[in-house]
């Protein structure tokens, strides 16, 4: 899917909420076009691509209901390589 708003969202995942259940949640999401699983001060990095602002923040909340306790989002500008 190519969307002009482009993001990576890292996100740390609520007490008592797993990776695979996360995983679940995302795989039923529009949206969402890829993720990791991560070590470091987040669980998870979910790649989404969004029509604009608006569905972004809309996406945004929807991973925040899935189960994270507390998201960070990078927009991607340019790719370098891949």
């Amino acid at each position: 899917m190519t969307a002009p708003v482009r993001a990576d969202v890292h996100v740390r995942l609520a007490p008592g909420v797993t990776t695979r259940d996360y995983e679940r949640r995302l795989r039923e999401m529009s949206g969402v076009v890829g993720a990791h699983v991560v070590v470091g001060d987040f669980d998870v990095t979910v790649r989404v691509a969004c029509e604009d602002g608006v569905q972004l923040r809309g996406t945004m909340a929807r991973l925040r209901r899935a189960g994270a306790l507390y998201l960070a989002a990078e927009l991607i500008v340019r790719t370098l390589l891949g």
